[in-house]
């Protein structure tokens, strides 16, 4: 029966939610943890509800649809789930005086890019498209509105981790000079004589 496997997988993921959950809620009232933090760990309570209606629906039978394709889904979801409860034990772990930059840490240390947001609404799509097969789509049909409504909220929220400005910035105050090079070759001319750049063959003779 293909629904085992997947059942398997789907309490795999439950059981890591449930723990991801218990250390937000370590953390839930601290302010200084932006609200698109807060929102991705309210939305992890979302995730597990659905799904569980999920297993609940296939310990009963098969799915309708390609069970591979399920698979993958639930697969990429329970990877977001492990990346998550990391984050969250950093955090929660964390002095409440550092726990935001103990957070940015934890969020290099997976990759920028997958900040808890990121990572809470990918597992949030991931079982929308688990639901989309007929055998359990009906059952899960608030659980998956819900589902998109979190997704939208989150977003339009402010990043849990402020983006990192693009590109090279050079500022001088002062009134001397200043130097600046971010790779290759730097030449620089204080005076009024010339420059010479590039390989010369022969011999050259500067008067």
């Amino acid at each position: 029966m293909a629904g085992a496997s997947i059942t398997d997988l789907i309490s795999s993921t439950i059981a890591i939610l449930w723990v991801t959950t218990e250390n937000y809620n370590m953390v839930r009232d601290d302010k200084g943890l932006r609200e698109a933090f807060h929102e991705a760990g309210r939305g992890l309570l979302l995730v597990e509800e659905a799904l569980q209606i999920a297993k609940t629906q296939l310990d009963a039978r098969d799915l309708a649809g390609d069970p591979q394709t399920a698979m993958s889904s639930m697969e990429a979801c329970n990877t977001k789930a492990k990346l998550s409860e990391s984050i969250f034990k950093d955090v929660a772990q964390a002095p409440e005086t550092s726990r935001f930059e103990r957070y940015k840490t934890a969020v290099k240390r997976v990759g920028k890019e997958n900040t808890i947001e990121v990572l809470v609404t990918g597992m949030m799509n991931d079982t929308c498209d688990l639901a989309n097969d007929s055998a359990i789509e009906a059952a899960m049909k608030d659980q998956v509105k819900g589902l998109r409504d979190a997704i939208d909220k989150l977003s339009t929220a402010e990043p849990s981790v402020p983006k990192e400005p693009w590109g090279n910035s050079f500022s001088n105050s002062g009134s001397g000079k200043q130097f600046n090079n971010t790779k290759g070759t730097q030449y620089n001319s204080t005076d009024g004589g010339k420059q010479f750049f590039g390989n010369f063959s022969g011999s050259v003779t500067f008067s």
